[in-house]
């Protein structure tokens, strides 16, 4: 097996390199040609040439993981997905979730933590509608209950829709009495807030408790 051409793809960063004179892979940057040495007209062994292939799968996918880590925590679902996109083998794939939940960099707990916190601080909705987005993010019922316990209480909820409902208080109190319930009261339903903390909040901040 000999290595007859390597090209690079125009407007990309691909490197195409063919096998006596066809074309048997892809990568992803120079740097890969360079970290593993491969050159035109270099002689492979079938046996050695699968190692290689291996490894530079795992190399790269490594790189997209980590790229993938590299601003916020990501559910294990959320890595399976990306990691099956690229089209990486599910032994590549297999064998980076093993090594990356060793290092603590893949933990659904963690994460879940972390994602609630965010959602509380910046993107307040109801309990209801976080622990949907945990399930959709391929969180185990157990952790959504451990967490739910501590972060989502009903007071915390209540905190939460008082804080987006006062944003809105001024456009709000301009409408007839009515109407200023029914557009408050769906306003939060559509945040995941439950009807009964809805009513709730919506009665404290537009009719101070009446």
């Amino acid at each position: 097996m000999k290595i007859t051409r390597i090209s690079k793809r125009k407007n990309r960063c691909l490197y195409d390199i063919f096998i006596d004179d066809k074309l048997s892979f892809s990568v992803s940057s120079k740097k890969v040609l360079q970290k593993f040495g491969l050159k035109q007209g270099q002689t492979l062994q079938p046996d050695d040439f699968y190692e290689l292939r291996e490894k530079i799968e795992f190399f790269e996918a490594e790189n997209i993981l980590l790229q993938f880590l590299k601003y916020r925590f990501r559910s294990k679902k959320e890595i399976l997905r990306k990691l099956s996109f690229k089209k990486i083998s599910q032994s590549t794939i297999d064998a980076l979730i093993a090594k990356y939940k060793a290092k603590n960099f893949i933990n659904d707990e963690n994460f879940a933590e972390s994602y609630i916190l965010d959602l509380i601080t910046h993107h307040p909705q109801g309990n209801f509608a976080i622990k949907q987005k945990l399930k959709q993010k391929g969180i185990s019922n157990e952790i959504i209950k451990r967490l739910s316990e501590e972060y989502l209480s009903g007071e915390n909820e209540h905190e939460m829709a008082i804080k987006e409902l006062s944003k809105r208080e001024t456009r709000y109190m301009k409408l007839e009495p009515r109407e200023r319930r029914n557009k408050a009261l769906a306003f939060l339903q559509r945040k995941g807030f439950s009807y009964t903390c809805a009513r709730e909040c919506v009665e404290e901040v537009l009719f101070g408790g009446e």
